[in-house]
């Protein structure tokens, strides 16, 4: 087929909201059909040489995590997605540490120079890397100052009218 990457993930998108749709019927059919594929995969696995060369692909990477057979821990893939992410949380003055994987979520902790928190994009961009790197993660957990409160008084506004 030839598909780009991002072909991959909108077609994933739009295969996860068929999936949603489904009866039990039809859902038990197609979780039948996913475990025979990541039987296929496992045994793919174990008969290449370099098993790590096929987590180079963002397709195969995404297949082999969700089967459990990634050769590398969603550790390591989350600490590789927040090292690419330095230069963006550099322009923000925001640094990110993993502090833990647990189960099925990844905890991380934000640190901000200058300002109490971190903007939203920035930790969406962060929280997006995580799940990216390891999509057998369900959710991310983000330890953040909370936003300062900002206090406008009455002469400020009257200022402005």
């Amino acid at each position: 087929m030839g598909w780009d990457d991002e072909r991959v993930r909108e077609h994933v998108q739009r295969l996860e909201g068929l999936l949603d749709g489904l009866d039990p019927g039809a859902h038990q059919a197609v979780q039948a059909l996913v475990e025979l594929y990541g039987e296929a995969l496992d045994r793919i696995v174990r008969l290449c040489a370099d098993a790590s060369a096929l987590a180079g692909d963002e397709l195969v990477c995404h297949l082999l995590a969700m089967h459990g057979l990634h050769p590398e821990s969603p550790e390591a893939r989350v600490r590789r997605a927040l090292a690419a992410l330095e230069g963006f949380l550099g322009k923000h003055r925001t640094s990110v540490e993993l502090t833990g994987v647990d189960g099925e979520a990844v905890r991380l902790k934000v640190a901000t120079e200058g300002r109490a928190a971190a903007p939203r994009p920035v930790l969406d961009a962060v929280e997006r890397a995580a799940l990216a790197a390891a999509p057998e993660l369900e959710r991310v957990e983000i330890e953040a100052p909370a936003p300062e409160k900002v206090l406008i008084t009455l002469d400020q506004v009257r200022s402005r009218v």
